[in-house]
């Protein structure tokens, strides 16, 4: 399986319809999704943890497949959270290279939607 059918499958995993008998495996507090690349060499699970719950989230699922020869891992996260932005940027803040994220909006993200629309319109006068 290559780099990109692990994302498409996850990606649609995430997306789809649940079966009776999936939804009992899944947690509805799914809200959110992270495919992160990895080096072997510097893969830890209690710092991804780590990373993540010191953004107020949880990992709900986590799913790894190695990639280029086992080398490199993809990680795939599902999270507790509507808003990635915390968690985004501390990965970054710890040189994670994050290839694919996915959020459900919620109220944050429309009342900053809104806000930049009204910001918008007044530097349009």
């Amino acid at each position: 399986m290559s780099a990109k059918e692990f994302i498409k499958n996850q990606v649609e995993r995430f997306n789809s319809q649940l079966t009776p008998e999936q939804f009992t495996e899944l947690s509805e507090s799914e809200n959110s999704l992270i495919i992160l690349e990895i080096p072997l060499k510097d893969y830890t699970l209690t710092e991804i943890a780590r990373i993540v719950e010191s953004n107020n989230a949880h990992v709900m699922s986590l799913s790894v497949m190695p990639v280029s020869g086992g080398s490199q891992l993809l990680v795939s996260l599902k999270l507790d959270v509507d808003d990635l932005t915390s968690v985004l940027r501390s990965f970054e803040r710890f040189s994670y290279s994050v290839l694919y994220y996915f959020m459900r909006e919620g109220e944050v993200t429309d009342t900053q939607k809104e806000r930049l629309d009204e910001l918008m319109y007044y530097l349009d006068m």
